[in-house]
């Protein structure tokens, strides 16, 4: 190897440890938690179907909106996402959920760069229209996340895994 690309090598692995450790001081002083989201998005008009794929996750074929909603993961992988109102923001079913069962996926970067997406079971969503309370859930589960797992991000998806609302873009 020639001089520079040592140097620069031993500098990239400098930058990658502290980056690493950086994200565990993190977690530890959330209490262990990876993701501490207060609400979430629903997918834009822009990034429906393949053009709002995130990290391998196609967005839903139409826009979702989402009322309230919160999305937490330790490190310990517990999973934890309560929402209210996710329903269609354009189309036939406009202001109703229609989708009975949804999961959520875990999408962590592993320590290659590379997006590993980990799914929860189905759990049951209200259906009908957001005012009567339709595009309600919640689930609570364990899920086995990669080591490390950087750069978290939550969905909340249909059952065939396209996103619907995220905890951030």
């Amino acid at each position: 190897m020639m001089p520079n690309t040592k140097k620069i090598l031993a500098t990239t692995v400098a930058i990658t440890s502290l980056a690493v450790a950086g994200l565990t001081t993190v977690a530890t002083a959330k209490g262990n938690r990876l993701v501490d989201a207060d609400s979430m998005i629903g997918v834009p008009a822009r990034l429906t179907g393949v053009a709002g794929q995130i990290r391998g996750i196609n967005g839903g074929g139409l826009p979702w909106n989402i009322g309230e909603a919160s999305a937490e993961v330790s490190a310990s992988g517990k999973v934890e996402v309560e929402f209210e109102g996710l329903v269609f923001a354009a189309g036939p079913n406009v202001g109703k959920n229609t989708v009975a069962n949804m999961k959520v996926i875990v999408s962590c970067l592993n320590s290659a760069g590379a997006a590993v997406n980990v799914p929860t079971a189905l759990f049951p969503v209200t259906t009908g229209p957001a005012i009567t309370g339709g595009g309600a859930g919640e689930i609570e589960t364990m899920l086995s996340l990669p080591s490390p797992c950087l750069s978290p991000m939550v969905f909340i998806t249909s059952p065939g895994g396209n996103w619907f609302a995220v905890d951030h873009l």
